[in-house]
């Protein structure tokens, strides 16, 4: 077949071959520039044994390379969740051995429980998408959320995004977002995708993103307790041009006595005007920590 789905000429002779309607809804938008294809590739430092997972191929001009990349003992699952989008993968894809199809929702799949299943001892994990804009955090948080043991993740994404993801603290883009996926990996953006390079050409440019594992996870091993952490991030940035003071106090997500959150301000040395978005991640931890010791202490003193 060679290495060419990825042009405007076959791409629009598979779609009419196949007779596939894009689906607006589930934001299929097709990679036509072979050049992008290889940087992603290339950002996934594919060795060749590996288990790679890809989300949503589409027609395949991503599966195809990610397979070049892959020697005998690597294999590839490819999820997608258009069923006649699936059937067309099915007949190109033919003759592949190293390829395993799966129609699924990607949002619906326990991803441990899928990993188990076709990984080999001791070989690596590494999941890659072209993932659709509308269900790009769902996806990644779903992931991320599993705890699954990932070697290397590798995502297109709308540029807003891959810059939320991105950002760091006292920017404008700096978030939930950042906070939760800085938690479990380190984020780079790798290259800028122009809109032209799809086929139908989406409104906004997109990113590739790169997520690896840290050496030394140095936000995980820190947190006490992971449930308050969240909520202490979440209240942080749904009320980001307020104070912290007032943030977490008046916050619907965790109900903080001022007092507490006052103390515990003062405790790590803290301004009280201070606004939770200039708080480096480090900081946001060390703060839900002191407010979980300061609560088992009241609770303590209740008692």
């Amino acid at each position: 077949m060679g290495n060419k789905i990825a042009s405007p000429s076959l791409t629009k002779e598979i779609l009419n071959r196949y007779q596939l309607n894009l689906k607006k809804g589930l934001g299929q938008n097709f990679l036509v520039d072979s050049n992008i294809i290889n940087i992603i590739s290339q950002t996934a430092q594919i060795k060749g044994d590996e288990l790679l997972i890809e989300i949503g191929p589409g027609i395949g001009a991503l599966t195809q390379s990610l397979l070049g990349e892959l020697d005998q003992s690597g294999h590839l699952l490819a999820i997608e969740k258009d069923s006649t989008m699936f059937a067309a993968l099915q007949d190109i894809f033919n003759d592949e051995t190293k390829l395993t199809l799966l129609n699924e929702d990607a949002l619906k799949i326990d991803w441990p429980e899928l990993v188990a299943d076709y990984q080999k001892s001791d070989t690596s994990v590494k999941i890659i998408a072209n993932l659709p804009y509308y269900i790009t955090t769902p996806i990644i948080m779903s992931i991320l959320e599993s705890e699954l043991k990932i070697d290397k993740l590798v995502f297109m994404v709308q540029k807003e995004v891959g810059e939320r993801i991105c950002a760091g603290p006292g920017t404008k883009k700096f978030g939930s977002l950042s906070v939760a996926v800085q938690y479990y990996l380190e984020p780079e953006i790798i290259h800028h995708v122009p809109a032209e390079v799809f086929i139908p050409q989406p409104d906004v440019d997109s990113v590739i993103v790169s997520l690896s594992p840290y050496s030394v996870n140095k936000y995980q091993n820190q947190v006490q307790d992971k449930n308050l952490f969240f909520k202490i991030v979440k209240s942080i940035f749904q009320q980001r041009r307020k104070t912290l003071r007032n943030s977490l106090s008046k916050s619907a997500v965790i109900a903080l006595e001022r007092e507490l959150v006052t103390a515990a301000l003062k405790a790590e040395n803290i301004d009280l005007k201070k606004r939770g978005e200039k708080l480096t991640i480090t900081e946001m931890i060390s703060l839900s920590n002191r407010i979980l010791q300061l609560q088992d202490r009241k609770e303590e003193k209740d008692d």
